[in-house]
């Protein structure tokens, strides 16, 4: 556990405060630099201490200074190579006078510079050195230390390091677009208890685009926010809750927590206190300052952030603790500690350092409000900018040789590729899987597999296969026949069974059974081995699956199986095949583990059929006269909603599903006979064990570390039948569910329309006049009515300008729309909009669209009107815009 005593080196003047001298919010501070001989030096260093405000002298050794007001402290740092650097804390009277500086020659110029050969420790030493000056955030690894050779480290006789320097140390941040001149006064360090001191100066670095600055600025406020010093803030505006934070005092601190504890039980043990906000800080109007005091320990829990090894069962958050050595500190409302030096801070706060540091003259832009959903907050935070990694590697065999046309391809996905012939492959892998498995089969070897870390996947990963020297030896005799029906049952999914999901066994074909041998146990338990992939063709879902059974085991009640598989889309032979596809795959998903996680995440999961309750044991009958109300009214079931279960975490970008108790999930659009359930929820049911209380998830359902949970039930019954790819994404960007009894009914001649050209969820789309969409994005062609050509003329233009070229519709600023005598109510009636075929309706959606389309990003764009727009469904009766874009 870290420890950090935070001292920058700071002297405040008594007395002093900001009281307004000029109109504006800022003062002109203005000075020069001259050598004791009153000759003025140019191009040197002159900075507010902990800001980014500085400049350099001019050849008459001037310099003017704009500093906010809202700095209450002004500490001028002079700085200039050969000279000692000199510091000033300017009073209220001198903020409108010239200031003089004076500089000496510094003794270090008559030194010999000699680079020291590095001893045995030195590693060790510049590894504490590096970690305690850095710290340890999100933002460490985007730091650089530039200048290690100015930096001498040595060990004091209690074998702590101490650093020293006699030039600046220069520090450049990545993660939030910052490079620091830290003039190092003091630094000695243990490794975990790192005390340093100096005076720092923060140059915004420039970003290379556009794209860039804005995520500087939004690291920065998530920086911010996470901070200790909006922890200050907050308490003097008495605003900790809003804004995420919660306060415990200590009866004493503790290094450790054995076993695993709850708030709760602290609280009733007198281990822990409840702590209000004024009952710690007060406020001096004379010196304008708050004062944060306590006679304890203060352990300050960060409710935005979630803590997947919480030392507490109910409150598995982040945490601070603040150590009060002499009993208060001083603060101002920016939230600038004025004497830090009798203050200690632990945990997170005390693992802070460089990496997360922002200057004293950084003003937070942005509010969290209190109902802000779990996805607004990951809008808010997540990281859009790396949607993919790399996996490069190479393929051979024993003897070296490279290996033609091998399939590598992501343990339980559909993406995959193919060798080259010199062995070489390139696969693109989502963000969400840091962790995965890479399989790579071909015909003549066995299949291999190797595990993969986006962390460490820094190097080309080599993949050696094993020759197959199998041959079919099994007797295809009547125990064989047996025992193969009762495997392919087990393996493909038995549609019979009550609690399962949708299942297609009879729509499945193992086309290698050879591959399979059987045996019994001494339980007489079924036991099927197989040293060659399975080939699965799924004539339900559209897959053809490499299978490799790692472990199986079958008794009358239960069984064990294990395996790796790749999913290979099949190519449909008519419209009508690949709509029962799609059919059936989007209601496996509908009814999935991760379409419940992407619903949790939006707050959505009511709205898509399902409700949650946890429960006080795990239940593996049901009586079927027992009801949810009667569970509900002994307390054996609890009502939660989706805000306590589910948290985001900025730092992590993934989701957390969490909970102390088990959890029942019903999935309302699923029913089942009531004699398996309760009597007044007739629907399917899934459990979910946490064993370490939490479920991590990325934003889209994918769970990223399986291995914290335990599915029974609904989920924990699959068969390869009715499995899914963990990368399956429907192709239409909303998850409403369609009435697919309805949609398969529709024909192309009740439309009036000539051809058919692609199905998609949304409805029947249809195709007059093509227009070209890139084949990844599984949309089709589009027919329209208008079609507007789109010259470099035009580039100028705006999309508003674009629509009113299209004959019948009305375009203002707050409204597009047809005037149609022939739609539902008449008048002017707001058009739809489909964008690369995602629709919406909603009026205010489709103008936040169009004002966010760049006419340079547009491929085509046209307009489907009135009652033909139905193809779309009803909402698209009005008329719709139909715009393609070049992505």
């Amino acid at each position: 556990m870290k420890w950090r005593i935070l001292c920058f080196f700071t002297i405040f003047l008594a007395g002093f405060c900001v009281e307004s001298l000029a109109q504006d919010n800022s003062w002109n501070i203005r000075g020069k630099v001259l050598e004791v001989n009153k000759t003025p030096l140019e191009f040197v260093n002159v900075y507010v201490n902990n800001t980014s405000i500085g400049t350099t002298t001019k050849t008459d050794g001037s310099f003017t200074l704009k500093v906010p007001k809202s700095i209450q402290k002004v500490e001028l740092v002079v700085s200039f190579i050969g000279y000692n650097t000199v510091k000033k804390v300017l009073a209220l009277h001198e903020m409108n006078k010239t200031i003089i500086f004076l500089m000496e020659t510094s003794n270090m110029l008559k030194e010999v510079k000699i680079t020291a050969k590095r001893d045995k420790d030195w590693k060790k030493k510049w590894r504490i050195f590096k970690e305690g000056l850095l710290g340890d955030s999100q933002f460490t690894s985007d730091c650089e230390i530039m200048s290690p050779e100015a930096i001498k480290l040595v060990y004091d006789k209690d074998k702590n390091v101490v650093a020293t320097a006699n030039e600046p140390i220069f520090i450049q941040n990545n993660g939030l677009g910052f490079k620091i001149m830290f003039e190092m006064e003091t630094f000695i360090s243990n490794g975990k208890l790192t005390f340093f001191a100096g005076d720092k100066f923060f140059e915004n670095l420039k970003p290379k685009d556009e794209r860039q600055g804005n995520r500087w600025k939004r690291l920065r406020k998530r920086a911010y926010h996470d901070s200790f010093r909006n922890f200050l803030v907050s308490l003097s505006q008495n605003k900790l809750e809003e804004n995420g934070f919660e306060i415990f005092k200590e009866k004493q601190i503790k290094d450790t927590y054995l076993g695993r504890t709850t708030v709760a039980r602290e609280l009733k043990d007198s281990l822990l206190f409840k702590c209000p906000a004024k009952s710690i800080c007060s406020y001096d109007s004379l010196t304008k300052r708050f004062t944060l005091h306590s006679d304890k320990a203060l352990m300050i829990f960060l409710t935005n952030h979630f803590n997947p090894r919480p030392i507490f069962g109910d409150y598995p958050y982040k945490f601070s603790q603040i150590v009060l050595t002499n009993g208060a500190v001083e603060f101002t409302h920016n939230g600038w500690v004025t004497m830090p030096n009798g203050m200690i801070l632990r945990d997170y706060w005390g693992s802070e350092g460089f990496s997360s540091l922002l200057p004293d003259d950084y003003e937070d832009e942005i509010l969290i409000n209190d109902g802000s959903s779990p996805e607004i907050t990951a809008g808010l935070f997540s990281e859009n900018e790396r949607k993919f990694w790399f996996i490069n590697g190479k393929v051979v065999d024993i003897n070296g040789l490279p290996v033609k046309s091998a399939d590598v391809f992501i343990n339980h996905t559909e993406n995959g590729v193919k060798t080259n012939s010199e062995g070489k492959f390139t696969i693109k892998v989502p963000t969400p899987l840091q962790e995965l498995e890479l399989l790579v089969y071909h015909p003549e070897f066995l299949l291999a597999k190797e595990a993969i870390t986006a962390k460490e996947n820094t190097e080309v990963v080599q993949v050696n296969l094993k020759p197959d020297n199998f041959s079919a030896t099994n007797i295809k005799d009547k125990e064989f026949q047996k025992n193969w029906k009762v495997f392919e049952k087990v393996l493909l999914g038995n549609p019979n069974e009550l609690q399962r999901k949708t299942q297609f066994p009879n729509d499945c074909e193992i086309t290698n059974p050879e591959v399979v041998s059987f045996n019994m146990d001494e339980n007489k338990k079924l036991i099927a081995n197989a040293e060659r992939p399975l080939f699965i063709k799924n004539d339900a879902l559209g897959y053809k699956v490499t299978y490799q059974l790692t472990n199986f085991e079958h008794n009358d009640t239960e069984s064990l199986i294990k395996g790796d598989n790749f999913f290979e889309k099949q190519t449909p032979i008519d419209e009508k095949q690949d709509l029962k596809w799609k059919k059936n795959q989007l209601k496996l998903y509908h009814e999935s583990l991760k379409y419940f996680l992407n619903s949790l995440a939006q707050n959505k999961t009511e709205e898509n059929g399902f409700i949650i309750f946890k429960m006080r044991k795990i239940l593996d009958l049901y009586d079927g006269f027992v009801t949810v109300k009667s569970q509900l009214a002994d307390s054996s079931l609890i009502a939660c909603t989706t805000t306590e279960l589910c948290k985001f975490d900025p730092e992590t970008n993934r989701f957390y599903l969490h909970s102390e108790y088990p959890l029942l999930v019903f999935l309302t659009k699923r029913t089942e006979p009531v004699r398996l359930t309760f009597k007044d929820y007739p629907y399917k049911r899934s459990q979910i064990v946490l064993p370490n209380f939490y479920l991590e998830f990325a934003a889209d359902g994918t769970v990223t570390n399986y291995q914290n949970a335990e599915m029974r039930d609904f989920w924990g019954k699959d068969g390869i039948s009715g499995t899914l790819p963990n990368d399956f994404k429907p192709e239409a960007e909303s998850l409403d569910r369609v009435d697919f009894e309805m949609l398969e009914v529709m024909s192309p001649k009740t439309t009036n329309i000539d051809t058919t050209n692609r199905f998609t969820s949304n409805g029947i789309v249809l195709n007059r006049t093509p227009i070209e969409v890139p084949a990844e994005k599984g949309i089709g062609s589009i027919s329209n009515d208008f079609n507007i050509k789109i010259s470099e003329m035009d580039m100028h233009l705006t999309i508003f300008d674009l629509l009113r070229k299209i004959p019948g519709l009305i375009v203002r600023s707050d409204f597009v729309g047809f005037r149609s005598s022939t739609s539902f109510q008449g008048g002017l009636q707001p058009a739809a909009i489909s964008i690369d075929g995602n629709f919406t309706d909603d009026p205010a959606i489709v103008i936040s669209l169009l004002n966010s389309i760049n006419v340079r990003e547009i491929a085509s764009l046209g307009a489907i009107k009135y009652a033909n727009g139905a193809i779309y469904g009803a909402r698209g009766g009005n008329g719709v815009i139909v715009i393609t874009t070049k992505k």
